[in-house]
């Protein structure tokens, strides 16, 4: 009988721990968009196609993963939390904003219309191009 009690003890603490586990890898939201130019996210080269961005709850990291070949980079950024929610973007969707420096586009932000998150410009910042502007691209949340 004690034995029983313990394998089911030792079960019900199995079960705990894989359901924290799953929560603590929860997204706060997902955007898809099609890229149509080559980009920097970080200091990674990723090439034109239909991304999922995905930004983590805890640290705000965010996979981007590109659907036609499964390959997948994460990219830690800021998060950005609008003053009066859907206030400023009411009119505005999801979009991603890429910065074009030197001739190559860089990540620069994913918005929403109560949140996003912004990334740092590492590659922007060893050139010393000036920026030539910010290419919008629409996207939807997943």
């Amino acid at each position: 009988m004690k034995t029983h009690v313990r394998y089911v003890t030792m079960l019900a603490i199995f079960a705990l721990t894989l359901t924290g586990l799953s929560v603590a890898q929860q997204f706060r939201y997902r955007v898809a968009a099609n890229i149509p130019y080559d980009f920097y996210a970080g200091d990674q080269l990723m090439s034109a196609g239909n991304y999922i961005f995905a930004v983590n709850y805890g640290d705000n990291a965010v996979t981007i993963t590109n659907q036609a070949n499964g390959h997948s980079s994460v990219v830690l950024a800021s998060p950005v939390q609008f003053a009066s929610p859907g206030y400023d973007n009411r009119d505005k969707g999801t979009v991603v904003e890429l910065t074009s420096v030197g001739g190559k586009y860089v990540l620069a932000d994913l918005e929403t219309r109560t949140n996003g998150v912004t990334f740092a410009q590492a590659h922007a910042n060893r050139t010393t191009a000036k920026n030539e502007g910010t290419v919008t691209i629409v996207a939807s949340l997943r």
